[in-house]
């Protein structure tokens, strides 16, 4: 005798529904554990005493960069590459097209350092970032470092959610489904910041999706994401 709820959820991992299902259950998995696991907390309380990492502010941020690459991006790129066989391209990682990701970089880049320099004289701002906090206190070489890892941190994010959740549900579900999807998600990860941040988190994941869309990859969402990271923490730091 079929239990209903049970044959429902047996659907879930059946034919067409298999993509989509295992799609949104890696994410799920992947954010909540970087939320728990990849915390700059998490490396104080559990990893930090096991090893010797020198400075314990800088390595914990950099754990924290490095765990949302290998959470949010590379276990994810791992699951289309080897569980479907997907090539990387159709979720983001191809070079989609040059010339439209450097126009829509540079058309964004005024707008981004104004953004920037605006709100880093606010209190809001300065009490979150850096997200690595001895990154204003020492010098230029450390913080070129902690710009680096932004940017491990950032492509992991990006391609998470305008490649991995956008362009792969995109594809098992449809264009606009997929778009939502990673609106909703990223958004809901601005929960803790700023309330200006998290507002704005819906308007610019709107915009970085289409840009995926029309680029053809992340790219110049990544651009873009980056640079706003970098000047915000260099406003607050140095200005």
């Amino acid at each position: 005798m079929k239990i209903p709820i049970v044959d429902d959820f047996l659907q879930l991992f059946r034919s067409s529904n298999l993509r989509p299902t295992l799609i949104m259950l890696m994410s799920v998995v992947v954010i909540v554990t970087w939320k728990t696991a990849g915390s700059q907390d998490f490396f104080h309380n559990h990893v930090a005493g096991l090893v010797q990492f020198g400075d314990p502010v800088n390595a914990a941020a950099w754990y924290q960069m490095g765990m949302a690459l290998l959470l949010l991006g590379i276990l994810p790129a791992c699951l289309m590459r080897f569980a479907f066989g997907e090539p990387l391209a159709r979720v983001g990682l191809g070079k989609g097209s040059p010339p439209a990701a450097l126009a829509l970089f540079a058309l964004a880049t005024p707008f981004i350092v104004w953004i920037s320099h605006t709100f880093a004289a606010h209190a809001e701002f300065r009490e979150v970032y850096p997200l690595n906090r001895g990154a204003c206190h020492s010098g230029t070489t450390t913080f070129a470092a902690h710009v680096a890892s932004l940017g491990l941190f950032y492509l992991g994010w990006e391609f998470h959610f305008r490649g991995f959740l956008q362009q792969a549900l995109g594809a098992s579900l449809s264009p606009a489904a997929g778009l939502w999807v990673q609106v909703l998600a990223s958004t809901l990860l601005h929960f803790g910041r700023p309330d200006v941040e998290l507002w704005a988190s819906i308007p610019a994941s709107i915009l970085w999706g289409l840009q995926a869309n029309y680029s053809g990859a992340i790219w110049a969402g990544f651009a873009q994401h980056w640079l706003l990271g970098a000047t915000l923490d260099y406003f607050i730091c140095f200005a």
